[in-house]
């Protein structure tokens, strides 16, 4: 029987053989996350304080560290972490910055469309109830064009998204605004990616392999631009078809 390092290693080779969005891709790199044991206590406090209508500034301040923590267990989780830092000097502030250079890390990069001299990620935590406003997306650019030159990929780690993203159960955008267009515009402008996670992606990442699926999700949906919010972890397949193509695809199933 196969130890951990040698599964991992397995699985490694493996990924070297395919492509990012292959769906073999998918499903093996959900070995390169294993969601930390202490994490569904702290996902479970976190869904406490989103169920309250009106928090009090200690209750908002305590959602705040919670977040944190909650971020610092996923990325413990991560397969080929090396570093984590929390940047609080007297520079640009930022919650975390996560990197590595073994082969595990060099994979996940792989996955998740970095090349291997961006290769850093940069974490933001915000704990608060409304929408993530453009003035902290655009914060975040700037610190990953001028000051965090190795970094690859952004990561907001949010309760209700950011202004302009398409939300659950809304119609196809047609026209793009706020954040989510600050977003297009940067990556078109360095090549790197920002990415906005709200609190029903951060609750399934108490599941091994959900952070790899939802940040490929994320990612593909910023190089598609489809318009539509992107789908839970959970759900692999992914439909966009029109009524007339979509009963056709649906019907050819059965």
């Amino acid at each position: 029987m196969q130890s951990q390092e040698q599964l991992i290693q397995t699985i490694i080779n493996a990924l070297e053989q395919l492509e990012p969005d292959d769906p073999a891709a998918n499903n093996l790199a959900s070995y390169l996350y294993i969601a930390d044991e202490k994490l569904s206590d702290y996902l479970d406090k976190l869904y406490n304080y989103t169920q309250s209508t009106k928090p009090t500034l200690k209750q908002t301040q305590e959602a705040g560290k919670l977040l944190e923590q909650i971020v610092l267990l996923v990325f413990k989780g991560l397969q080929g972490v090396q570093s984590i830092k929390s940047f609080q000097s007297a520079g640009p502030q930022y919650d975390l910055l996560v990197s590595g250079d073994n082969l595990r890390w060099l994979t996940v990069c792989r996955l998740l469309y970095l090349n291997t001299d961006k290769r850093d990620i940069v974490v933001e935590a915000k704990a608060t109830k409304s929408s993530l406003p453009d003035k902290q997306f655009a914060r975040l650019c700037s610190i990953m064009d001028l000051n965090l030159t190795g970094s690859g990929v952004g990561i907001f780690f949010t309760l209700n998204g950011a202004t302009g993203f398409p939300k659950s159960g809304s119609s196809r955008q047609r026209a793009v605004s706020d954040c989510r267009l600050r977003q297009i515009i940067f990556h078109a402008k360095t090549n790197k990616m920002i990415i906005v996670l709200d609190k029903n992606d951060i609750f399934e990442l108490g599941k091994n392999g959900t952070l790899i699926q939802i940040i490929i999700r994320k990612i593909r949906d910023l190089f598609e631009l489809s318009g539509l919010p992107t789908t839970p972890a959970e759900e692999f397949s992914e439909i966009d078809l029109p009524i007339h193509l979509k009963s056709l695809y649906d019907s050819s199933r059965h």
